[in-house]
């Protein structure tokens, strides 16, 4: 069966749906006018006999037996091809005295009563509508149409849905192929973008037309995720730059070690401050790719299958104690602001992840002596948590960097560190569908400094301290 179906394109396709189900209607129509119109034809042919018989009626107790005839011949004379019809006179003895039919139809007709019989005429397939009136004295007047006329517009009601339909299948034809091409060419340049993209040119866009439907929809979605690889692909070329930049010194370093450990081998050089060393190099290398990983496993987004409940104000709170040892050695300051309860939907362990790297960043280039402040409260459906120092900041010229892997500012690649930390913290906020954002901390403190502000999901209403 398969074989035998053509491979139609999807425009065929809807273009001959869209047919048969004009089709159909047109048919359930057609029959619906077809069958009125018996009806109402049956109607008319009944009400015309009643009508007759009332007329001969009347114009028998006018004129009598002369004048009922008379009008039944004129009657006859005036007939039509369309238009025959049957009138039978009798005495009270069931003789004929006037009409065209060669007898009465049957002795036990109801009287003032419609009967539908078979034409008279011969070779006629037309049936006959009659009823009978007894008239004074005893005679009977008996009148009949035959249905020719309903047969006539029944048939031409035919022929003239029999041409409209090859009409509507045409213009149905011709109006579907142009819809379905005006519709679908939206998927024509989805189409054409995505072979410029798959010839590794990210730059092309799927076109907006601005109207609002489906296919606007679906551009601002592919879109989206275009500029999300193309961030990504963004993010992979800096990251690979930073690592060969990163990594090379260690691992230069550990292996100018070992050259220098073999050639010096045979003169019993203490080799332990070598090894230990290297194996701090070695260690650094390890750490930045377990980092390296760790933000990989959160932008894959599995995690979320391990969320719950989690209340963020005692999270914050396990956060300083853990720094409140670095704090002390660098005789800073740790102060929070926090209500007594804020649950949020999270994963954790990431959570408190995001805050030690936020408190160990504030700490670390904040000067000793100085305040470094945590506050949370709720804002609008969410948790917006702020973490405020007193150290440089960060220059506008390098906002934009900072959450890229293994980025660092050239006044701080001194400082240990592997230029994860922020980034490890935007794939925790983003895998949690929050925000964040870094605004200079002079709105919040006297000294300037930098200020993390970062907003989770509000689960429950809490009330503040």
């Amino acid at each position: 069966m398969n074989k035998l179906t053509p491979n139609w394109s999807t425009a065929t396709r809807i273009t001959v749906s869209n047919a048969g189900v004009i089709l159909v209607c047109f048919l359930v129509l057609t029959a619906g006018v077809m069958l009125l119109s018996q009806y109402f034809m049956r109607q008319h042919i009944e009400e015309s006999v009643r009508a007759e018989l009332n007329i001969l009626d009347a114009e028998f107790q006018l004129d009598g037996l002369r004048g009922v005839t008379s009008l039944i011949n004129s009657r006859l004379k005036e007939s039509s091809p369309l238009d025959r019809r049957s009138y039978f006179l009798t005495d009270a003895n069931a003789q004929k005295l006037a009409g065209n039919l060669t007898h009465w139809p049957y002795d036990s007709l109801p009287a003032d009563e419609y009967v539908w019989l078979p034409s008279h005429h011969d070779h006629d397939d037309y049936s006959l509508v009659v009823m009978w009136h007894q008239l004074p004295q005893g005679y009977r007047i008996l009148v009949g149409f035959d249905e020719r006329e309903m047969a006539y517009v029944e048939r031409k009601i035919r022929q003239g849905a029999t041409w409209s339909l090859l009409l509507v299948l045409l213009l149905s034809w011709l109006a579907g192929r142009y819809t379905t091409r005006l519709a679908l060419r939206p998927i024509g340049e989805i189409r054409h973008t995505a072979s410029l993209i798959m010839q590794g040119d990210l730059r092309h866009r799927i076109p907006i037309r601005h109207t609002g439907d489906e296919f606007d929809e679906l551009a601002n979605t592919l879109n989206d995720m275009l500029d999300r690889i193309d961030r990504l692909l963004a993010g992979v070329r800096n990251a690979t730059d930073n690592i060969a930049h990163d990594l090379r010194s260690p691992l230069t370093r550990h292996r100018a070690r070992l050259e220098s450990l073999l050639a010096d081998a045979h003169k019993g050089t203490d080799i332990v401050p070598l090894i230990e060393a290297s194996l701090t190099d070695v260690d650094q290398v390890l750490v930045t790719f377990n980092a390296l990983l760790k933000i990989a496993s959160v932008d894959s987004g599995v995690l979320r299958a391990d969320f719950t409940l989690v209340d963020l104000s005692l999270l914050v709170v396990d956060a300083v104690e853990f720094m409140e040892p670095l704090a002390e050695s660098r005789e800073q300051t740790l102060t929070f602001s926090l209500p007594t309860q804020a649950i949020s939907l999270g994963h954790r362990d990431l959570l408190f992840q995001l805050l030690i790297n936020l408190l160990d960043n504030a700490l670390k280039y904040s000067p000793p002596k100085s305040l470094v402040t945590i506050s949370l409260k709720p804002n609008a459906n969410n948790w917006q948590l702020e973490i405020s120092d007193q150290g440089p900041g960060i220059p506008d010229s390098a906002t934009a960097n900072v959450f890229d892997r293994l980025f660092r500012l050239d006044a701080t690649r001194q400082t240990p560190g592997l230029g994860l930390g922020l980034s490890l913290v935007k794939s925790v906020v983003q895998l949690h569908g929050g925000e964040i954002a870094l605004l200079p901390a002079q709105a919040h403190q006297e000294k300037p400094g930098l200020c993390v502000r970062v907003l989770l999901a509000n689960t429950r209403h809490s009330t503040p301290l």
